[in-house]
């Protein structure tokens, strides 16, 4: 049985700088948040000369029932919020902390305010729950994106985590970022027989996955197809890429490589710009981290970690998200 609520008006809450944070550089939004249909959403960037990495206190209304790690984009490098059930937030980055201070996206960032119409995960090939506060690993369906929350770790080397019922799998393999443990840049992989795989680069997501702010769409319903251009073309095995948005939230589909040189595969539609420029994690060839910075003017460029190969070898835009 499919879980789904009609979509909802959301309204953003300008949250308060604090420990020398800076909002709003490089023509980014204020930082924000908002709650969609039982989600929470973050948009807006930040900067800062200091060293505390508590940027700010969530306010009550939007703090989770349980730990959250959410991937997000910093400087030339892959970050996390981790958010406690206080509203306190800290920034932690894969490398020095000078990548947060140099800039720190919270766009695509989101995770579920509790578990209410959340279903349980059946973990398998020995894993099982994290714990230490963070939820247990569960999944609903939201007007036809699958949402995830909960982080889960494993004792064996088998990569299949659990298998999605059949009303939720994809027609085609899906490819969504995930925080793993340190910090370092993940993914899972859905397969249309329901399997999710967790994969990265150095066996990390064994010790730890975070399944916070992971969703993916299960069709193309309602999505408007991209056009791509300088080259670009859609992925063996992806679906074509396409965006849509439910309550002001602009969600991404597809997958996309190129063999020539431009780093600019498509421009959005007008009526799917963003207010500001956004920074948003996405995940790229083998498991490596990349970004989408989305201009308001709708030009679209991919930018990889350490290898812009990486992004033109094969680029996600499943589960990428923001704030319109």
């Amino acid at each position: 049985m499919l879980l789904a609520s009609a979509p909802a008006i959301a309204s953003v809450t300008n949250l308060t700088l604090i420990n020398g944070w800076q909002d709003s550089p490089f023509g980014t939004a204020k930082a924000g948040v908002e709650t969609v249909n039982g989600i929470v959403h973050f948009r807006g960037a930040m900067v800062t000369d200091g060293t505390n990495p508590e940027p700010f206190v969530l306010p009550a209304p939007f703090r989770p029932s349980a730990v959250v790690f959410i991937p997000i984009d910093v400087c030339g490098d892959n970050g996390r919020l981790v958010v406690s059930t206080s509203g306190d937030v800290q920034v932690q980055t894969e490398g020095a902390f000078s990548d947060a201070q140099c800039f720190t996206s919270l766009d695509g960032a989101s995770f579920a305010l509790s578990s209410d119409g959340f279903k349980p995960l059946k973990l398998k090939h020995g894993w099982g729950p994290y714990g230490h506060s963070t939820a247990t690993p569960a999944f609903r369906n939201i007007n036809g994106i699958v949402r995830f929350e909960g982080a889960m770790s494993s004792t064996s080397d088998n990569l299949v985590a659990f298998t999605l019922p059949k009303a939720l799998r994809p027609s085609v393999v899906v490819y969504v970022e995930a925080d793993v443990n340190a910090t370092h840049n993940g993914r899972l992989e859905i397969d249309p027989t329901g399997d999710v795989f967790v994969e990265d680069n150095a066996n990390n997501g064994r010790n730890f996955t975070s399944l916070d702010g992971i969703s993916f769409s299960i069709n193309a319903n309602g999505f408007t197809p991209l056009t791509l251009i300088n080259g670009w073309f859609t992925f063996a095995d992806s679906a074509a890429p396409a965006v849509k948005v439910i309550s002001d939230v602009v969600h991404f589909r597809g997958g996309i490589g190129t063999n020539g040189n431009s780093l600019i595969p498509f421009n959005l539609p007008k009526k799917f710009r963003p207010a500001k420029d956004v920074y948003i994690p996405v995940d790229m060839c083998n498991a490596t981290y990349g970004r989408l910075i989305i201009s308001h003017t709708g030009t679209v460029a991919v930018e990889a970690d350490t290898d812009d190969n990486n992004a033109k070898c094969f680029t996600s835009l499943d589960g990428a998200t923001f704030h319109r």
